[in-house]
């Protein structure tokens, strides 16, 4: 029997050391919020802990909102999902999730939430009572995924899994590291030159596309699209060319369309001339997919199976913000994209039960080349970043989106007491500094995820006490 109590949320306000252009927001400071709750679990009691930025604009993509008026409907949607998951005991982790789960989504149905933001509640409840889970029983999250210790019913998130258990839709082993994958933003400085000197930290770390390259001798990215495609088009042309250069053609990419089109044809059209670019004509044998190019409102309706259908050689098309609801890879499929994003604050079951039916869809059609991405830019630590790359690397995906090492100097806006944990719990994906703050170790492109594997869930806890300030209590 399992059973939430006595949950804390608190929160940090974290300041990056260069802006972050996403979309239709640019973020120089954001709020970072951790969950920290006991949980009596088969007789014992032990404590879980999750983390996630609370990012404005990146949920609802509402130009004309403050983006105080959506942090605090973020803190809205947290607080009801802590509420639905007190005391109510159950016997398995996803009851208790399919229980919160179902009381979130009729109060976001009834209070005007979209689907995405009402679950990024739910997946703090979920992520910390996992990281409570196999702190009782000692195992790494992979090895509970695996033997599904967290008894997930795979057939209550896509009806065709019914019978299926995990272990038949995930990789027989944890990756023992993934390739990090940085994201080329929207107004990110290719050039040194290209640097404005009122956005330059006084750090050491790389600012500029180049610099980073050579930094932490990357060989995958992820390039952002949007705007006015002739422009768009030629930025392109100047971040292949350089990336190009930095890792002598031995790179790989994928492209954020960044929800920039309002129609599958208009995409189409802006395809049409990217392929016509002489200064492409290398980069189409390198390209992993595309994500998400049209805005989620649009993504997933019918009339795109035509298009796509047509259009005979259309890229490798992924979901990311669609990926919300447990139809919506489904109906992404049926339509004719390819797969879906995983991160964490989109849900771990829900991601591992998106792996089992890609699975499932490729054995049984061999043709198919089905994809699940890693994604989450701007992810840090001390507890998100670990978790996040622990699921990724139990559902396989190798090439994992991480720049939250580049918009954020390390630990740098944490105390020194959180610092000291971290440097101890992972001594391969942090290295500290003179100052004894950890960075992030990117080695040759990679992180090395021993540790990871090891800590990420259910390892020593962290003690956050002084880390921020406690906003919220919720007791059964």
């Amino acid at each position: 029997m399992i059973e939430i109590h006595q949950l804390r949320w608190s929160d940090r306000e974290l300041h990056t050391r260069i802006p972050f252009k996403y979309g239709i927001a640019t973020m120089v400071k954001v709020t970072h919020v951790w969950l920290e709750f006991d949980a009596t679990i088969d007789g014992e009691r032990v404590r879980g802990q999750s983390a996630d930025h609370l990012p404005p604009k990146w949920f609802t993509k509402d130009p004309n909102r403050a983006l105080e008026d959506e942090v605090e409907e973020m803190r809205e949607v947290l607080n009801h999902a802590g509420a639905a998951a007190v005391g109510v005991p159950k016997e398995t982790v996803h009851a208790i999730m399919q229980h919160v789960a179902h009381a979130q989504g009729e109060w976001a149905k009834g209070n005007g939430h979209p689907s995405l933001l009402a679950h990024f509640g739910v997946t703090f409840v979920e992520r910390a009572l996992i990281d409570a889970f196999c702190r009782r029983h000692g195992a790494p999250v992979g090895e509970v995924l695996r033997s599904n210790g967290l008894g997930v019913v795979l057939g209550d998130l896509h009806p065709e899994l019914t019978n299926w258990e995990p272990r038949q839709g995930l990789p027989e082993a944890t990756l023992g590291r993934v390739a990090s994958r940085h994201t080329v933003g929207l107004g990110d400085p290719l050039e040194e030159a290209d640097v404005l000197d009122d956005e330059r930290p006084t750090d050491d770390l790389p600012v500029s596309l180049r610099a980073v390259c050579r930094h932490y001798r990357l060989h995958d990215f992820k390039i952002k699209v949007a705007g006015d495609p002739d422009a768009a088009l030629d930025r392109l042309e100047r971040v292949v060319r350089l990336i190009s250069e930095e890792t002598n053609g031995e790179f790989v990419a994928s492209i954020d369309g960044n929800e920039s089109f309002a129609k599958m044809v208009d995409f189409r059209d802006f395809w049409t001339k990217a392929r016509e670019r002489s200064g492409l004509a290398d980069f189409w044998s390198r390209l992993m997919f595309v994500e998400q190019p049209l805005h989620r409102d649009h993504a997933l309706v019918d009339d795109i199976a035509e298009t796509l259908q047509d259009w005979t050689e259309h890229p490798p098309l992924l979901i990311d913000e669609s990926g919300g609801s447990e139809s919506d890879l489904r109906q992404a499929l049926k339509l004719g994209y390819i797969g879906v994003s995983h991160k964490n604050c989109k849900g771990v079951i829900h991601g591992l039960a998106n792996r089992c039916l890609l699975t499932k869809r490729m054995s049984e059609n061999p043709e198919l080349a089905l994809q699940m991405s890693g994604e989450d830019l701007s992810n840090v630590g001390p507890i998100a970043l670990p978790q996040d790359l622990a699921v990724q690397a139990a559902l396989g995906n190798a090439s994992v989106e991480r720049n939250g090492h580049h918009y954020f100097a390390g630990l740098t806006g944490w105390p020194e007491s959180v610092w000291s944990q971290v440097a101890t719990k992972y001594p391969d994906l942090y290295q500290a500094d003179a100052t004894g703050c950890p960075f992030v170790y990117v080695d040759g492109g990679h992180l090395d995820l021993t540790r990871v594997n090891a800590n990420a869930f259910g390892g020593e806890l962290f003690d956050m006490s002084g880390a921020g300030e406690v906003w919220l209590e919720q007791d059964s």
